[in-house]
This record gives structure tokens, sequence and C-alpha cells, in this order.
């Protein structure tokens, strides 16, 4: 294998593969909404002019490439809906802004963006960055197969990917490695290598980086039978006013047992998986609301007493504030 590019040679990639160049701003916008979705693009000030690049080879599921715009420039795509983009910067930096937060994107921090998260950017007028499309329909049948099912609605990450974290050293390298490969060899020629690939870095993704699915491995063991019977109790009961002892004496083990077996078998305490049936309840609520439906009462009414604590848990589960579920429904 050869080795990954450094930071000047990231600059160049995908140089095989010129997708358009252009100093119109229309033109821009139509040709990158072929790539990527519709979106509004303005340029930031009077004295700037577009000297936009754009490098592109798609996949079946998963299609990398490299651009540049040239100048400052505002973009507001609302959602992109029927993929994740993953966005590297290599020189410069852009900031990209949703649901009130704002993250300053540069060679050490990238981002990845879920279908459902409405968002804006700001690209600088000296930012390239490498981008990676991964399908919709592709990641989360992945994420399927990776949990067994999807679990908490669809798959949502957190934006930002602090590259320079020890934890994502692993996932970098990857990352480096398959936009090197992609740009340069010849493995990706080959369908049946390329769908491996592809795979490795969806499966790589959901391994590394957070995202509202359980996290969880499959070690080999077979889960044991109250593990899955307080998960149907919890799922059935979660209107109740459950405690661990409930739930322990409905599966016939101690409490021990119980929290011993989620946490080997789950990754997490039944608490909060009684947390997530929850939090998923008033999603169900809010996403088909009644003439009367309000925030705080659905939230008391599935248990969250202390609604700033709630509302950042449904943000972090779901990426949006639960003020804009309701919103976006109607309510």
């Amino acid at each position: 294998m050869q080795a990954a590019p450094n930071s000047q040679m990231h600059r160049h990639l995908f140089s095989r593969f010129p997708k358009f160049t252009s100093h119109d701003a229309e033109e821009v916008r139509h040709q990158v909404s072929r790539i990527f979705c519709d979106h509004d693009l303005k340029i930031v000030g009077k004295s700037q002019s577009l000297n936009t690049q754009i490098h592109f080879r798609r996949g079946k599921r998963v299609s990398y490439g490299r651009m540049l715009y040239g100048a400052t420039v505002d973009i507001e795509p609302g959602k992109l809906d029927d993929f994740y983009l993953i966005q590297i910067p290599v020189a410069g930096q852009e900031a990209v802004q949703y649901n009130r937060h704002a993250i300053l994107s540069d060679t050490r921090v990238g981002t990845i963006i879920s279908p459902d998260l409405e968002f804006r950017m700001r690209h600088e007028r000296n930012a390239e960055k490498l981008f990676i499309r991964v399908e919709r329909s592709a990641f989360e049948q992945q994420c399927a197969q990776y949990y067994g099912h999807l679990a908490h609605g669809a798959l949502h990450f957190n934006p930002a990917i602090h590259l320079q974290h020890p934890s994502l050293q692993s996932l970098k390298r990857l990352l480096d490695w398959q936009l090197y490969e992609a740009s340069e060899g010849d493995l990706f020629d080959q369908p049946l290598i390329a769908a491996h690939f592809e795979e490795v870095l969806m499966v790589s993704l959901l391994g590394s980086l957070q995202h509202n699915q359980p996290i969880h491995f499959d070690t080999g063991h077979v889960t044991p039978g109250f593990i899955k019977r307080a998960e149907d109790y919890i799922k059935h009961h979660a209107h109740l006013p459950l405690t661990a002892g409930d739930i322990a004496d409905q599966v016939g083990v101690s409490i021990r047992t119980l929290f011993a077996g989620f946490r080997k078998y789950r990754n997490a305490s039944p608490m909060r998986f009684l947390k997530q049936v929850r939090l998923e309840q008033v999603r169900h609520d809010l996403l088909h609301p009644k003439s009367d439906t309000a925030v705080t009462h659905v939230a008391l009414s599935w248990g969250f007493t202390h609604l700033g604590q709630f509302s950042a848990s449904y943000q972090q589960q779901f990426g949006e504030l639960p003020s804009e579920t309701l919103r976006r429904s109607g309510g």
C-alpha cells in the first residue's frame, strides 16, 4: 500500500477527474447542484469574483472529489435529503451553521452533514476541500446490517469530525488512503473491490463517529433472553414510572445481572435504553401533533422533568430541537 498523501499532495487529488471550471455564478450554482443538491449561492462582497474548480469521481454508493470556489461565498442548501456529505478542508476554512450551532472547519476539523440536517455554510476565499458523498439509502442499509436494525430513527451524525483527536487517528488514516487511492490508484476501477472499500468506509464511520444509533457490537455471543425480554418490556411500558427493580422483576433476574447484561451486550444501561425509548415517543408525538400539542406537555408526559436536559438529549439524538420538530410538523 502506498503512503497516504501529505497536506500538499492533498491539494492535487482528483486532478484526473476534472468536472468543471467557471467564473460565472449561475453556472457554478447549476453545476454544483448537479453534484450535490439545489441551493442558494451568494458571493460575499462586490470586489470578489469566482474562480471555481471541481474535480469529481462518481461511484455507485460513495463518490469522491475536491473543490474550491475562489471567493468567499455563502451557501444555503437547506437539507441534503438523499446523501451524507463528508467535508475535509485541505486549505483555508469554512463555517458550517446548524440549529443555532456553528463549526469552524479547517484542516483539523472536518464535518459530516446528515441528510435531514438543515444547515448553511460560509466558504472562505482561500478554502479548498476534499469531499465524500455517501448515498443515504446505502448508508442506512449498512447501518441496519451493522446494528441489526435502525433503532432510533434515521441515522444522524454529530456534524463535527475532530481529525486530530487520538480516537479518530485510525479513521483519519483510512480516509487519507481511500481518498488517495480513489484519486491516483486503479483499485476503484474494479467494481467488486470498490464495493468492498465503500463498505469499509461506511462501517468505519459508524464505528468511529458520534451518532444516534445504539453503540454496541456483536462479539459473537448470543444475547441472553432476559436482555431481549427487558427491551420488549421497556418498549411496551415506557409510559409507566419504571424503575430498574421493576424491569429486573419482570424478566426474572437481579438488578446487578440486569445492569451487567446491558453493559456487556448493549454498552448501555437499561435506564439509558428507557430514556431512548421515551425520546422516540416524544418525537412521535411531536411529528403527529394535535391542535393543543406543546413541547413542555409532551416532555412531562413522558417523564422528562428537567426541560433543559431533555432538550439537549433530544437534540443530540435527533439533530434538532424539539420545538423545531413541532414547528416542522405544523404544530
